[in-house]
């Protein structure tokens, strides 16, 4: 069974869990399968909409298609969730992006 066809076997068998589609997202991202690792990290988003990791990764796919708008949203969403969770390697993460986009470190 090869790598994709693995992740979507997975996302079936747990159809709560957001790690499986947002593992698939990072996968098609890789593959510059835009459209797919979008739908991808929405369905993860579905499944947890506190999935702090996710809106990262939605994030940098924004960042390689040059959606800045887009980009910057998903970044400060995913700050709002990593400071409520306490998840400080993510905190920094978002943090750094927002400052790069920004010029500004925000609080």
């Amino acid at each position: 069974m090869d790598r994709e066809a693995y992740l979507r076997s997975q996302l079936e068998a747990y159809p709560d869990d957001p790690f499986w589609p947002h593992t698939l997202g990072v996968w098609l991202m890789g593959q510059n399968r835009w459209e797919e690792a979008e739908n991808a990290f929405q369905e993860a988003l579905r499944r947890s909409p506190t999935y702090a990791a996710t809106y990262y990764q939605m994030g940098l796919l924004y960042e390689m298609q040059g959606q800045t708008d887009k980009a910057l949203s998903a970044f400060r969403e995913g700050e709002k969730l990593a400071a409520d969770q306490r998840d400080l390697r993510l905190l920094r993460d978002f943090r750094a992006k927002l400052s790069l986009y920004l010029g500004i470190d925000e609080p």
